[in-house]
């Protein structure tokens, strides 16, 4: 009863596939206990897939994910968003706010000098600057020189509807990108963050977990601090500066000591006798490389970043692409449905609803009532003037 590789099975409307293979059942059960796991594989597996391909159960969560923006006033309240961390907001599916966040004390005093050295010499780049354009600006005066004329008729005008149609498109887009992309950070991708020893293995996927479909990013990047080694302090500013360019990857930190004993898996693990501070690589939930001691990483003194990279790169973990929605948060859209029934049945919550003119609906999104004329609505399908306008073409 034994099969490898990937397994599929005929459901409804389409086959549905099983990634996880029968030969990890114990052959030593009954074979009514095989056909019972068996069983509950392939409903998971049904279960996911329509998960997948459910656009209004994925349009859902990111309303519930999103905040709008530039509009506070019409912002979701998302109850999965855990407010007043050290670094802003996350997911509760990631981030404990009572033990996760924070500095270790050397890597904040780290940050005090850059930030201060920064403003140091931003105030003059910013004297430099002004003094260039106003040199710029004067020579501009001098010069009379009309070139490019012609052209200047290209610039008057625009054509109609072009210009507003494009840049409200434009507009939507970047705002969608910012909303993925302050998702992504509230569950810990493209962003350097501290946690909780016992928090800092299974935030990165590493390890045994018993949650159904669980969520393991395809690449993850350990560091176990020294809190009193300055190679740490060099190494974790290092990666704060470069998780940015990899929203596919979660950088995590941890205190080493108390988070090796929190580490599931093999006790012999070759990793878990090295030398603090370390380097780990986590790809799809197994360690794939590690780095003890970080001496590889520094000539004298100095941190080699480009050496960092490439020792990440090789080992397959500095992902570009982020994932989907459906992977990234541990927390199902109808467990948060069924959170917000309970909180509003308890009167913990109190909804605003849009006043769409009729008495007694409590629909909190814009919509009309068909058949149903209000001083907010004329409860048409079809506009009056849009009808007279047809009349008249016929």
């Amino acid at each position: 009863m034994t099969s490898t590789g990937k397994q599929m099975f005929e459901g409804v409307g389409a086959p549905v596939r099983v990634d996880k293979s029968t030969a990890s059942i114990d052959p030593t059960l009954d074979s009514c206990c095989q056909r019972e796991i068996e069983s509950n594989r392939k409903q998971s597996a049904v279960e996911k897939t329509l998960r997948d391909h459910d656009r209004v159960a994925q349009a859902e969560n990111e309303r519930r994910q999103f905040n709008t923006l530039g509009n506070n006033s019409g912002a979701f309240r998302s109850f999965n968003l855990v407010h007043g961390l050290s670094f802003g907001s996350g997911c509760r599916c990631c981030y404990d706010p009572t033990t996760d966040g924070g500095d270790y004390e050397l890597l904040a005093a780290a940050k005090e000098d850059l930030m201060a050295t920064f403003i140091e010499v931003g105030e003059d780049d910013v004297a430099s600057e002004r003094e260039r354009l106003s040199d710029n600006y004067h020579d501009d005066d001098d010069d009379d020189s009309s070139d490019d004329s012609e052209f200047d008729y290209l610039l008057d005008d625009d054509v109609p509807g072009l210009s507003s149609e494009y840049e409200t498109q434009r507009r939507a887009e970047l705002e969608n990108l910012a909303q993925r992309l302050e998702q992504l950070h509230h569950h810990g991708y493209g962003v350097h963050r501290q946690m909780h020893p016992s928090r800092v293995f299974p935030a990165a996927g590493y390890g045994t977990d018993t949650m159904r479909d669980a969520v393991r990013p395809k690449g993850s990047v350990i560091h176990l601090f020294d809190a009193f080694s300055p190679r740490s302090v060099a190494l974790d500013l290092y990666l704060e500066r470069i998780a940015s360019n990899y929203p596919g990857t979660k950088f995590v930190r941890g205190i080493g000591v108390s988070s090796i004993l929190y580490a599931d898996g093999n006790g012999d693990d070759p990793w878990k006798k090295g030398d603090l501070p370390m380097l780990l690589a986590v790809r799809e939930g197994k360690v794939v490389a590690w780095n003890a001691g970080l001496k590889e990483f520094f000539s004298s003194a100095d941190l080699e970043s480009r050496v960092v990279e490439q020792w990440l790169n090789r080992a397959g973990v500095l992902v570009e692409s982020p994932p989907s929605l459906d992977e990234i948060c541990r927390i199902r859209p109808e467990e948060t449905a069924l959170l917000e029934n309970m909180m509003k049945l308890n009167k913990l919550v109190d909804e605003e609803r849009y006043d769409c003119g009729v008495a007694g609906c409590c629909k909190p999104f814009q919509h009309e009532h068909v058949g149903v004329k209000t001083e907010a609505q004329n409860g048409l399908l079809v506009a009056e003037e849009q009808v007279a306008l047809c009349q008249e073409i016929s």
